[in-house]
């Protein structure tokens, strides 16, 4: 099944995980995302925004385009994930958008209740992995750091997840409620949900762990 991989604004990783692209993908760069884009070697299908922030803005206008005004009601990324869902079988990845401006990162974290989270979340300092129902990530070294937390702004869970220094046992997951900088304490770790789905993050140093569906 095809997924889109939208390309926006803000921190974003220095490299794509080598399994990310898959032939059938559809590849969208909302304004300056194209500069990302651009910068990891990545071409796109289609850039969308105002062009007011890429500094490539002839390049990207010379692709397939759509150009907004600058005055707008949604955000470039908001017009990015829109178009991209209407090219894919509702799975997106985001890259960037983790940063550097704190109204910037709530606007584009506020989308995901309206367009339902992306599988993939790649920022410039760490990886965010969906979990809807259950997880496997493996493997992992014993020590490194994991953060788990809701996927939307409502978002409530009760989340299982024992190879952990704190575990988690049926434990209440929102944004009062977060599990930060937790530990792994094995060389896998199994994160179960009900309920909202959740973000599992890796820092980018260490998000090597391979997820087993």
């Amino acid at each position: 099944m095809s997924k889109a991989i939208i390309f926006t604004g803000g921190g974003g990783p220095d490299s794509l995980p080598t399994d990310l692209l898959k032939q059938g993908d559809y590849l969208i760069a909302a304004d300056s995302g194209y500069d990302m884009a651009r910068q990891l070697g990545i071409s796109v299908h289609s850039v969308i925004g105002d062009f007011d922030s890429t500094q490539f803005a002839q390049e990207a206008l010379a692709l397939e385009h759509e150009l907004h005004p600058v005055e707008k009601d949604h955000s470039d990324t908001y017009l990015a994930i829109e178009k991209a869902l209407k090219h894919c079988d509702g799975e997106y990845v985001l890259v960037g958008g983790g940063g550097y401006r704190l109204d910037h990162l709530l606007q584009t974290y506020s989308l995901f209740s309206h367009f339902g989270p992306p599988s993939l979340w790649l920022t410039r300092y760490e990886s965010n992995i969906l979990v809807s129902c259950a997880k496997r990530f493996d493997p992992l070294t014993k020590g490194s750091t994991v953060s788990l937390y809701p996927a939307t702004l409502e978002g409530v869970a009760t989340v299982n997840a024992r190879e952990l220094r704190w575990p988690l046992k049926s434990y209440l997951l929102s944004f009062s409620s977060f599990s930060l900088s937790n530990r792994c304490t094995e060389k896998y770790l199994e994160v179960s949900v009900e309920g909202s789905p959740i973000f599992v993050s890796f820092p980018v140093a260490r998000s090597r762990a391979k997820v087993v569906r």
